[in-house]
């Protein structure tokens, strides 16, 4: 991966997916759990949101770069099988990390019993914004 998308999706990582995670945490948190077990909560949440990163980072590649291929045609959305490999990690990445953080939306159609074809389109207006937070210019991370 780039290291320009990589810095945007650890950016994204940081400052949207961990985030919401952080707020389901301390909305199951106890009110007799101490700040220690919360705080540690919130470390290992980081630490596996990272580690997912890491592994769905070429998925979250292909997945831009499949979704600005169709932009470039006149389309606004990409569709995933997650019966193809491939496709299954790239909608994995994208709707963790980008419908799940309001950067994109998606659909899902179910083609067979328990699979599915989800269809995601990126907010580029939104993410354009992120990327400028990130200092990432995103076209040309893209290419």
């Amino acid at each position: 991966m780039s290291d320009d998308l990589q810095r945007l999706l650890r950016y994204i990582v940081h400052h949207y997916t961990w985030r919401e995670e952080v707020k389901d945490i301390e909305l199951e948190a106890s009110p007799l759990e101490n700040g220690g077990d919360i705080a540690a909560s919130r470390r290992r949440a980081l630490r596996d949101v990272q580690q997912r990163a890491d592994l769905l980072s070429d998925a979250f590649r292909d997945g831009l770069k499949r979704a600005s291929d169709a932009q470039r045609a006149g389309g606004n959305a990409i569709s995933l099988d997650d019966r193809v490999p491939e496709d299954n990690r790239i909608a994995d990445a994208m709707i963790h990390f980008l419908v799940g953080t309001g950067l994109a939306h998606s659909t899902t159609r179910e083609t067979d019993p328990l699979h599915y074809i989800y269809t995601v389109s990126v907010d580029w207006t939104r993410l354009n914004s992120v990327a400028r937070e990130a200092r990432v210019d995103l076209g040309a991370a893209i290419k």
